[in-house]
């Protein structure tokens, strides 16, 4: 048997293993995907704050510690990163790991940089190497999302009439999650035009026309909800897709004659499908170690594009 692969993890707060734990019936950090994965060792973190690094370790083990990732010695070797710093830590994060010769397997969560300057500076060299890398949008490892795609590409529903989706956070902060699984089922993004959109934070939230190759719609991103929201129905020739709770349910609606109006047409409910998104940590990194490197370079190439469309909207509505 060969030996697991030696996995870091850049950021040990919520998302790098305190969102959950070795109990927890959700795999939504990256240590408990590490921790669950045969294949793969929790070796070492990059975290700066001295609390965390206790409660980590208290949670999921001792293990190497270092401050930041410039600390990382030349002659250490890991296998496979996590990037969960924070989003202004992304692109020193991966230009240091870009330049090293271990690292092969790279899962940065999203968005994947702050500015469009540092993405712009990024872009080309990430698809010039030889590392394999995916961006966290997370529902587009998930293999029920990924079903749900290639039924649509079969055209099962027929040819896509619409969508309207909404979610919370910022466009590039989790807008970029409802245009990665619009672009998953629909192809590429076209165009982000704003209607009413506005500075929040760092980031724009308001209502914004899409477009992609196999549809258009419209996205709503609301500004000061206290608590998350992400909602998708996109409309087709012989039925309707809802994307619920999350992700973690979707329904199928089929098209049927009316039973009170002859001739006429309604959308029925056919089928309810459980994704299980709550294990998308160990959804991602199966993912990421399975497929082949060129499934990987295609889907961050998309990736890559999608968040060149964002920036150029961000700048458009921040008047940059």
């Amino acid at each position: 048997m060969s030996e697991p692969l030696k996995a870091l993890i850049i950021g040990a707060g919520s998302i790098g293993g305190l969102i959950d734990s070795h109990d927890s019936d959700s795999i939504a950090s990256h240590a408990h995907a590490y921790y669950e994965h045969p294949n793969t060792q929790l070796c070492a973190i990059c975290e700066p704050s001295e609390l965390n690094v206790f409660a980590f370790m208290e949670r999921w083990g001792e293990m190497r510690r270092y401050v930041n990732v410039d600390e990382i010695e030349q002659d250490a070797y890991y296998d496979i990163v996590s990037i969960s710093s924070s989003t202004s830590a992304h692109f020193h994060d991966l230009t240091t790991l870009l330049q090293r010769c271990d690292c092969s397997y790279i899962l940065c969560e999203k968005p994947l940089v702050a500015t469009k300057e540092e993405f712009h500076s990024l872009s080309s060299e990430l698809q010039r190497t030889n590392k394999k890398i995916l961006i966290h949008l997370m529902r587009r490892y998930n293999p029920a999302f990924i079903t749900i795609a290639a039924r649509i590409k079969n055209e099962e529903f027929g040819k896509a009439l619409g969508f309207q989706g909404v979610c919370s956070k910022g466009l590039l902060h989790n807008g970029s999650h409802l245009l990665g699984v619009l672009s998953h089922f629909l192809g590429p993004l076209n165009a982000i035009k704003p209607f009413r959109a506005s500075s929040c934070d760092t980031d724009v939230c308001g209502e914004f026309g899409v477009s992609l190759s196999r549809g258009d719609g419209t996205i709503s991103v609301l500004q000061n909800l206290q608590y998350s929201l992400f909602e998708l129905t996109i409309w087709f020739e012989k039925g309707m897709i809802k994307i619920l709770d999350g992700g973690e349910r979707i329904e199928i609606h089929s098209k049927t004659p009316s039973t009170t109006y002859v001739g006429y047409h309604t959308l029925t409910l056919a089928q309810t499908i459980e994704t299980k998104l709550s294990v998308y940590a160990l959804d991602s990194l199966k993912f990421l170690l399975r497929e082949s490197d060129e499934t990987c370079t295609q889907i961050l190439k998309e990736h890559l594009h999608l968040h060149e469309i964002i920036f150029q909207t961000l700048a458009k509505v921040q008047g940059r």
